[in-house]
């Protein structure tokens, strides 16, 4: 065996150990992502449920379920979370080998072997991304589709400079392969775009357009069979996205809103990498989750920049020239991160950036400075990130859980677990996590969330026919956390949501709700959760189960009124203020008031009383709240006209009490 097989199988062994030990420390999964569309995403991969239920788990329930599918069926054969956590860290710890790989290849920037330190050095730079270790073991599918980009751009850039042949066969291989990861994942078209781009200038034509091709056919191959089931049941085959082009008749003319951290201006921009590093909430990724690597690199490029000014001005020799794989992988690496800063900003999505960020920062560095102060400057960066990492390690990950038999073991009453029923969800948190533990023939709809449906809506045909066809009694299930809220209104499920279940012809029967935790961890699991130190971190999902009723048709006609009325008294705000209330609105009745929220943001909501205040909400951390006008049953009166500064003052609100 050759020293390099030793070295890689050596990095192999330790990515592998580190990232099953720190999903095993972390504990189980309930992250907000995987109890509302992970799990359920994972459930349709193996069970057709899109004639059955409708948005279930919300809109992000109709993305390609291949990314999720092995965690649910391993859950569904019987293999333990922690068991299944395991083979999910390992599976991730992929990342991490191809990481090594692509290193060796760009620190061989002037044809010969980097140090070894300095190798190891830049590795273990991109290595210690916290985004990794946040998602390492979990539900997320960006290190699935991740290891995937990294695989193929280590093959494509192994193929270069004259890919023929055997070459040329790894060339369409590692182009599919990243074409395969924008077909299970979006967000991953970035490195599709940014691979061809970087391989244009280094190929001639036949070999770029053999590394096309195969990437198209691994899209297609990957996307092709879901999105043709998302197209014969609803008429879009990325249903419900881009529904401003595609136009499904089962959802509202317009594009759906993704949560992005964007940089709004330059200076924004600018200070980006040095915001990164602080433990400021929703700078990258939303959670606090401090990386300092972005700003030495930021770094880096400064002091290249100057060193190459000085070189010039004393007319030195310029170092020697990079190696056509390095220029590939710093070529992707800066087009990837241009589009990834112009579409979303969000770490989840650019985790293969963070990674690339540890030899491409090393690479920027040897090309400027000698080895050794570079040794010296990422040692030093390593170190301080460890000690992030050490300082927030429980923090990465909530919440969680202790182990237990099978994610999601839900304390459902017996008739709803074992009779054919329907099910509304109420809650941003969804319940599409039940579906796998009721009857099969039982329905799900989610009538409250990040898009609420509403009558007179295009999405509302379909739910009536769903209420009207309930192949038995329909139940109510609540986000047990809308109980907890300061509004004293919220204390009863029935009170709170009595008026939105008024709009779809529904009411409460008359016995008492039940609560629908889950079960406790069994005492086998006890001796892992001590080791691992898992215990609950964060809040556990709960709901409310409560049975419903079809109530009188007056009612609903009353409700409808009322609801149609609202609609009219908003017409106006919606004309002075296109940019964020003329989209499509959802609107949710609550107690005595109405939640307004707009295809414009997901993370602000207009909270109208209907005697009292109207509140613009900031809906996520950190929080804040502004009184922006009066509202009465005969109209809606806004303080002042300009609503664009509604949104700058309610910014700085959430930015001074991050502060605090």
């Amino acid at each position: 065996m050759s020293a390099a097989v030793r070295v890689l199988a050596l990095v192999a062994f330790a990515s592998v150990a580190a990232s099953v030990a720190r999903a095993l420390a972390a504990g189980q999964d309930l992250g907000f992502d995987f109890t509302t569309y992970h799990y359920y995403l994972g459930y349709s991969a193996a069970i057709d449920r899109l004639a059955l239920d409708f948005l279930p788990a919300g809109f992000q329930g109709y993305q390609s379920p291949l990314p999720y599918a092995a965690l649910y069926l391993l859950d569904a054969a019987g293999v333990p979370p922690a068991a299944n956590a395991a083979l999910h860290a390992g599976f991730h710890a992929l990342n991490l080998v191809a990481l090594f790989l692509l290193t060796r290849l760009t620190l061989q920037a002037d044809g010969s072997q980097a140090p070894r330190y300095a190798l190891a050095a830049c590795w273990l730079l991109g290595a210690c991304a916290p985004i990794y270790w946040r998602m390492v073991g979990a539900s997320s599918p960006d290190l699935v589709t991740g290891a995937l980009v990294l695989g193929g751009l280590w093959l494509v850039a192994r193929s270069l400079p004259a890919p023929k042949g055997a070459a040329l066969r790894a060339l369409a291989l590692g182009a599919a392969l990243v074409g395969a990861a924008a077909g299970m994942r979006w967000h991953n078209a970035i490195y599709l775009v940014a691979l061809v781009c970087a391989l244009a200038p280094l190929l001639v034509p036949r070999a770029l357009g053999v590394a096309s091709a195969s990437a198209a056919a691994g899209c297609l191959v990957a996307f092709a069979p879901w999105a043709w089931r998302l197209l014969r049941e609803f008429g879009s085959p990325v249903f419900p996205f881009f529904n401003g082009v595609f136009r499904s008749p089962d959802f509202p003319a317009a594009s759906l809103p993704l949560t992005n951290f964007v940089p709004q201006s330059l200076a924004e921009l600018v200070m980006l990498p040095l915001r990164i590093g602080t433990h400021a909430d929703w700078v990258y990724v939303e959670a606090r989750l401090p990386d300092v690597r972005p700003a030495l690199l930021a770094l880096a490029v400064c002091v290249c920049g100057v060193a190459w000014a000085v070189r010039r001005a004393a007319a030195r020799p310029a170092p020697p020239q990079a190696s056509p794989q390095a220029a590939f992988i710093v070529g992707f690496f800066l087009v990837a991160a241009a589009l990834w800063l112009a579409t979303s900003a969000n770490g989840r999505y650019g985790v293969v950036l963070f990674l690339l960020l540890g030899p491409v920062c090393g690479f920027v560095l040897l090309r400027a400075l000698p080895a050794r102060y570079v040794l010296l400057a990422i040692a030093a960066v390593v170190v301080w990130q460890a000690m992030l990492h050490q300082t927030f390690f429980r923090q990465m990950r909530a919440p969680s859980g202790p182990w237990t038999a099978r994610h999601f073991d839900w304390q459902l009453p017996e008739p709803a677990a074992q009779a054919p029923a329907l099910f509304l969800g109420f809650g941003y948190k969804s319940a599409s996590s039940v579906a796998p533990r009721t009857h099969p023939r039982s329905r799900h709809v989610n009538l409250v969330g990040q898009h609420t449906p509403g009558p007179d809506q295009p999405d509302a045909a379909r739910i009536e026919r769903l209420i009207d066809a309930a192949p038995g009694r329909i139940y109510g299930l609540f986000d047990f956390y809308y109980t907890q809220q300061p509004d004293t209104a919220s204390r009863s499920i029935k009170n709170y949501f009595a008026g939105h279940l008024g709009l779809w012809g529904l009411g409460f029967v008359e016995h008492p709700c039940q609560l629908v935790p889950l079960k406790p961890p069994p005492a086998q699991w006890g001796w892992l959760n001590h080791v691992a130190g898992a215990a609950q971190r964060g809040a556990p999902p709960e709901y409310i189960l409560c049975e419903l009723r079809r109530g009188p048709p007056a009612a609903r006609e009353s409700a409808l009124r009322e609801y149609r009325a609202l609609r009219e008294r908003l017409a106006p705000l919606a004309a002075a203020c296109p940019q964020y209330f003329g989209k499509h609105l959802t609107l949710v009745r609550v107690a005595n008031a109405w939640q307004m929220t707009s295809f414009a943001t997901l993370e602000a909501r207009l909270d109208l009383a209907d005697h009292g205040e109207v509140l613009l909400l900031q809906t996520r951390p950190p929080f804040a709240e502004l009184s922006v006008g009066l509202s009465t049953r005969e109209a809606i009166v806004p303080r002042g006209q300009d609503c664009a500064a509604w949104f700058s003052a309610l910014r700085q609100m959430s930015a001074q009490s991050a502060r605090r």
